[in-house]
């Protein structure tokens, strides 16, 4: 009885087939040599693409003590992909792993082809999910047996992080730097009338506000992937808080065209959190649903008690997302905006998880669009206000 798969084939070798192919393996000193001595993670996959043999380099980024404990094991799983075991046949075999950048480049080497591309993962870590980026390489090896083949794995979690941060200060940044120096110019440069000037100054202080609202959402999240992130926890209402992020928003340009709108039924309701990051995380979730959304669409929110203790905010837009992005959307480089984006969700579900002891998730289905919540803890509520019609 074949055992289901998503994808790529789930099958694998029995354990004792493993040793006698890494015995044979290791008869070639010359090769053994070779990929020791190698600076970066390697690894020999069978036709099964389980590990026949990895390097010192390797071993140590699966958290293991012997190379030998990484036998039989497939890439993924040895990196504790946290899409790994979806499904009962392991690495490979799940949804997600059609976009995979390490599956799609197995494959090519399964089908005899050298090939290179990128990996985005979310690794199991002791306390929270880490990301990791890595530039993979695969050669095939038809000396040693049909399908077989030896794949390099690189981090690049610091090159995809830096080219981040350089794109958000180069091009979010610099736009915010350039509409104050253009209104600057017009302050300066001309007879202006009082309203006019009054105007200006107003877009002035909001591009000024929005620039310096940016540098400080990269340090925050800067600090939450040290693990140094301060939490402060005060009195929240959730109402106001929701209203301020919507506010932000519109204040900041995010809209363009489009609409923020809190539903009928969202609840006044006062615990205790982050205020800080509690905002962040909602001006966020508004911000990528609007930049989902097409010109003359809303964005709707909400924030209800969810269960017995716990309050759930929620966005709503009316576009669906592709397969592609629904599975790879809390990835941290990854972004259907271009090079160099993707921390915006990825931080959503950081600081939600990591730091305000929540849950972050979403829904998209056709016809119905597309729902992120972020769901929270009450705690010792203070009180509950009435509800907002």
């Amino acid at each position: 009885m074949s055992i289901q798969s998503a994808f790529l084939p789930a099958e694998r070798l029995p354990h004792e087939e493993v040793l006698a192919q890494a015995r044979q393996v290791g008869g070639n000193p010359v090769l053994i040599a070779m990929l020791d001595t190698a600076p970066g993670m390697i690894a020999l996959l069978n036709l099964s693409r389980q590990i026949v043999y990895c390097n010192d380099a390797c071993a140590k980024a699966g958290g293991l003590a012997r190379k030998e404990d990484a036998l039989g094991m497939r890439p993924g799983e040895l990196l504790h992909c946290i899409h790994a075991w979806d499904m009962p046949g392991g690495c490979g075999t799940s949804e997600s792993c059609r976009y995979c950048g390490l599956a799609q480049t197995l494959v090519a080497g399964q089908q005899g082809r050298a090939h290179s591309g990128e990996c985005l993962l979310q690794c199991h870590g002791a306390e929270r999910e880490i990301p990791a980026e890595y530039a993979v390489e695969t050669r095939p090896l038809p000396e040693v047996g049909g399908g077989w083949q030896c794949y390099s794995l690189r981090d690049i979690s610091s090159e995809k992080r830096r080219e981040a941060l350089e794109r958000t200060f180069f091009h979010d940044i610099l736009n915010r730097a350039s509409a104050v120096q253009g209104v600057s110019s017009l302050l300066e440069g001309e007879e202006l009338s009082a309203d006019e000037r009054a105007d200006f100054i107003g877009m002035l202080s909001v591009s000024a506000r929005a620039m310096v609202d940016e540098i400080r959402s990269q340090r925050t999240l800067l600090a939450a992937e040290r693990g140094d992130l301060a939490v402060e926890s005060v009195d929240c209402d959730s109402m106001e808080t929701l209203q301020d992020a919507a506010g932000a928003c519109h204040a900041f340009g995010f809209a363009e065209a489009k609409h923020v709108a809190i539903l009928p039924g969202t609840q006044s309701i006062l615990f205790q959190t982050d205020v800080t990051l509690l905002g962040r995380i909602l001006v966020n979730l508004l911000k990528n649903a609007l930049e989902a959304s097409d010109t003359g669409m809303t964005v709707t929110a909400i924030c209800t008690r969810s269960a017995p203790g716990r309050i759930r905010f929620s966005v709503h837009n009316e576009t669906v997302m592709p397969e592609r992005v629904r599975t790879q959307v809390f990835r941290r480089s990854f972004s259907t905006k271009g090079s160099g984006r993707g921390l915006g969700t990825y931080s959503i579900k950081l600081l939600t998880e990591s730091y305000l002891g929540g849950r972050a998730w979403f829904e998209s289905v056709a016809g119905e669009g597309t729902t992120f919540h972020a769901e929270f803890a009450i705690g010792m509520a203070l009180s509950s206000l009435p509800t907002v019609r």
